[in-house]
């Protein structure tokens, strides 16, 4: 199954504000079905220990290999270029613990002329910035995120990981102690590439199961607002996209919350959703006169990305979809939970019409979903943000206000999934089942047309009555 994970990309003033997105990585993930924790394996698993005793690095030994003498790290994510000059000081091990001189081949890559079955190294983990620091792993003084997938060789999967930490630091994660490794604490990891480790001096914990699904909130830091009114929020938004979906996500979800280590200028947070993991870093001094409904502003979009696209079994560049549609749809379900009103929905509109005429591009969204980290554009988040909202006023007026763009997802989680299916071939063909829509895919989503949207927007109050007049 292939799975990509999301983030939020909200347009400045107002309540609304703008994130940064990370590059989306197509991951086999049998795990996502059937847990995070697998199933049950006889054959001795990697084990791999995590050692941080300074913020500037880790250290990383991982024992009972599969047989083999390659091994190979990311070196790029989410627009992070050079991951793989962190490892240093890599060895491979023999047994009796002979080093069997691995050579580096490439960034990244190392070689060995004979099976081993023990590497260590060690990664150098640099001050985050403000473009990377939801996406990659850092730690500083008091507080770290380790993302798995920038630590491990990608050859490895299905792992026991263990930590050593000093300084009090403690260690949580979406993944549960595997209660039957004994000894030391271990995560079982079947993927590693969604798996996420929050470490802090510090940890606030609750969990409320909402309709048979459980979330999670783990807080570090001081924040203007209580464990309480996160759980109360975040649980809000997971009903209405239990209901919106009308589908139960298969494990637990958990939405993490920590300072922001570094100054982000004007947009005081950065998210990323990976996996059922959320991870929210926010200014807890940030001039905020809303915080819950910032928070809601948030969820609404961080949390839509547990289902979609991490619960989907689709495959491909459909970025347009699980992006710009996402957050139309977000927006939407901000202003139905009252976290906006009408006047700050339409607001945003316009700043996304706005931001998309400055630098609009000839491209489709399918062209741009493929180039979304090569080129650096916005296409993917404005025009796809705009061309969800078009579909949105055509389902309305089809449907004489009983559905809404919202309506379609019930369809994509009802489609029987038996094989991985290319994400935009099966979106647009739901999305073409009326002649309006089938027009809207052909032109924008296919085609390259350009958006022209002066008139809709001139007329406010037009725009209002078509699209809640139910």
């Amino acid at each position: 199954m292939l799975v990509r994970n999301g983030c939020a990309r909200f347009w400045g003033g107002g309540i609304v504000l703008r994130g940064v997105c990370k590059r989306q990585f197509c991951v086999v993930v049998f795990a996502l079905w059937c847990g995070v924790f697998g199933v049950g394996s006889a054959a001795a698993k990697p084990a791999v220990k995590i050692t941080v005793s300074s913020p500037g690095e880790v250290g990383i030994r991982i024992e009972s290999l599969p047989a083999g003498n390659e091994w190979s790290f990311r070196n790029a994510y989410a627009g992070v270029l050079g991951l793989a000059d962190r490892v240093e000081q890599f060895r491979a091990l023999g047994p009796g613990g002979v080093d069997l001189g691995a050579k580096k081949i490439v960034t990244g890559e190392f070689r060995v002329g004979a099976s081993a079955e023990t590497i260590d190294y060690v990664v150098k983990l640099p001050l985050p910035n403000a473009g990377d620091v939801a996406h990659v792993s850092w730690i500083t003084r008091d507080l770290g995120f380790l993302m798995l997938a920038d630590l491990l060789p990608h050859q490895l999967t299905d792992v026991l990981v263990e930590f050593s930490l000093s300084g009090g630091w403690g260690v949580a994660s979406t993944i549960e102690v595997d209660e039957r490794s004994g000894g030391p604490i271990k995560y079982r990891v079947v993927a590693p590439e969604n798996a996420i480790f929050l470490l802090a001096t510090s940890l606030g914990r609750a969990s409320k199961t909402v309709d048979g699904v459980v979330i999670e909130t783990l807080i570090t830091g001081a924040w203007p607002f209580d464990q309480g009114m996160v759980m109360k929020v975040a649980a809000k938004v997971l009903e209405e996209y239990l209901e919106l979906t009308g589908f139960k996500l298969k494990s637990k979800s958990t939405v993490m919350i920590a300072p922001l280590p570094v100054a982000t200028g004007s947009v005081k947070w950065r998210a990323e959703t990976r996996g059922s993991t959320v991870v929210l870093l926010m200014d807890p001094h940030a001039k905020i006169a809303n915080w819950r409904g910032q928070l809601g502003i948030i969820f609404t979009h961080e949390l839509l990305h547990l289902w979609v696209p991490n619960a989907l079994w689709l495959q491909g560049d459909y970025d347009w979809f699980f992006e710009g549609f996402t957050l139309y749809t977000a927006l939407v379900t901000a202003l139905e939970l009252k976290f906006i009103d009408r006047n700050e929905y339409l607001a945003t509109l316009g700043r996304v019409y706005n931001a998309y005429l400055s630098r609009r591009d000839e491209l489709s969204l399918i062209d741009a979903s493929e180039r979304r980290w090569t080129t650096g554009n916005s296409v993917v988040y404005d025009k796809g943000v705009l061309v969800a909202f078009l579909y949105d006023l055509a389902i309305r007026k089809d449907s004489s206000g009983k559905m809404w763009l919202g309506s379609v997802y019930k369809r994509l989680f009802a489609r029987p999934a038996t094989q991985p299916a290319n994400g935009n071939e099966v979106i647009i063909q739901l999305l073409s089942s009326t002649p309006g829509g089938a027009d809207l895919a052909k032109s924008y989503i296919q085609g390259q047309r350009e958006l022209d949207l002066k008139a809709l927007f001139a007329d406010q109050k037009q725009l209002l009555k078509s699209l809640y007049y139910r």
